[in-house]
This record gives structure tokens, C-alpha cells and sequence, in this order.
């Protein structure tokens, strides 16, 4: 068969967004019913080491746009599956038979992974970088703070939904691996520039160097392990041949 040309492949790319699309506005729409208890839920990592912490609301639409912001990013997460399905089957003709039957495998991966981002984020990242900030104004300068629900939810959503994909770090590496766009020697020389990268991306998603830190220490762990784990492979790959 033949590639495709440039067209078919913008057309193919324009269904599974919308397909994506879709399915986020779907799961968000049922995620709304239950955006209430979802905010109780992310008020945790701050109550953990405040339980007199206040919440406030800064404007009259303060309230709906929390519970709309919710549903949003619920529906994004509900929807990974799909989101992940629709990528794989967009690059799927250019894989290998053999490669291609890894999806069901590299889907419960990628479903495991975001899951481990998402509580590592709430039960780790979040309680920690939220006792530092919150712990300057109390301990530092004396304040008694009062926190915006609609800025602590996009602090919040934010940090959980980055960690979601930026744990999908060792499929991405095994993909790129498995079809040869990226070699192992090519992963070990960009060791370095990882880490720099992973500072970065600390630095656009948090407000602060302790988040920072609590963002690229597990992406550049990450990176390691899925370099030792492709370098397995690879050994495993030359012994069977």
C-alpha cells in the first residue's frame, strides 16, 4: 500500500480530533453533575496542613466558571483513553504488524501511568509545594490567608493534569524507540539537555522553584528508567535475533 498523501493524513488528523473533541465535551457535560464534590475533593492537598483555611470567591461568576473549569478537566481526564486510541491509530500505518498489536498493552500502560501522575500529583506534589507557599504567607509575613477558589483550582487542575501527560514520558520514549525515529545512543546523549528541559517545563507549569523541583526530579527519574527499560529491550531484541 501506498503512503498517503498530505491531504488524507490532514483529513484523517481532523476526524480523531473531533472524535477527541467529542468525547471531552461529553465526559465533561457528565462531569459537571458532580463538579461540586470534585472541588471538595481538590481542596484536600490545602486542608491536609490548614484546616482553617478560607476559601473566597472574587466575583459574582467566580463560583460557576470553578465548577465549569472542573468539568473541563474532568472531562479531559475521563476522556484519556480515548484521546490515547485516537493518537495511536493515527500514527498505526507506519508501525510494523508486530508493533501494531502493542496497543491494548501500551493503552493499559498509558492508563496506569496517568493514573500514578495524577495521585502522585494530588497525594505528593500538590500538599507539599501548597504547605510552602501557603506556610510563607502564615509563618513569614503573618498574614491570614484567604485563597481565590478560581485561582486555586487552576493551580490545582493545572498541576494534576500536567503530571497525567507528562507521565506518559516512558511510552513515548519506548514508541519512538520501538520505531526507530529515536536510537538508544540518542536518548543517552540527551541526558543533560533533559534535565534543563525538565526545569523548564517545571518553570512554565509552576509558579515557584519548590514545584519546580516537585515537577522535573520525577521526569527526570522517569527519563532513566525508561532509558535502562529500552536499553533492555534492546539487549533482549539482539539476543532473539
Amino acid at each position: 500500500m501506498g503512503k498517503k498523501p498530505l491531504v488524507e493524513h490532514l483529513e484523517e488528523l481532523r476526524r480523531r480530533l473531533f472524535i477527541i473533541a467529542l468525547s471531552i465535551f461529553i465526559s465533561s457535560i457528565a462531569s459537571f453533575f458532580f463538579a461540586k464534590k470534585i472541588y471538595e475533593i481538590l481542596k484536600y492537598p490545602a486542608l491536609k496542613y490548614y484546616p482553617n483555611l478560607q476559601f473566597v470567591t472574587l466575583s459574582p461568576s467566580s463560583a460557576f466558571f470553578v465548577l465549569m473549569k472542573i468539568s473541563l478537566i474532568s472531562g479531559i481526564v475521563l476522556s484519556f483513553p480515548i484521546i490515547f486510541y485516537q493518537a495511536w491509530k493515527f500514527i498505526e500505518p507506519g508501525l510494523l504488524p508486530k508493533e501494531k498489536k502493542l496497543l491494548v498493552p501500551l493503552l493499559l500502560a498509558g492508563i496506569i501511568l496517568f493514573t500514578l501522575g495524577v495521585l502522585f500529583s494530588y497525594f505528593i506534589v500538590l500538599p507539599v509545594a501548597l504547605k510552602f507557599l501557603i506556610g510563607i504567607g502564615i509563618d513569614v509575613l503573618k498574614v491570614t490567608p484567604m485563597i481565590s477558589i478560581d485561582l486555586y483550582t487552576s493551580f490545582i487542575l493545572k498541576l494534576i493534569l500536567a503530571f497525567g501527560f507528562l507521565f506518559q514520558l516512558p511510552i513515548v520514549m519506548y514508541v519512538l524507540t520501538a520505531i526507530e525515529i529515536v536510537r538508544i545512543e540518542t536518548w543517552k546523549s540527551w541526558r543533560k539537555p533533559f534535565i534543563v528541559i525538565a526545569f523548564i517545563l517545571g518553570a512554565i507549569i509552576a509558579p515557584d522553584w519548590m514545584t519546580q523541583i516537585l515537577i522535573a526530579v520525577p521526569l527526570i527519574v522517569l527519563y532513566e528508567l525508561s532509558l535502562r527499560f529500552n536499553e533492555y529491550l534492546a539487549k533482549k531484541r539482539v539476543q532473539t535475533n
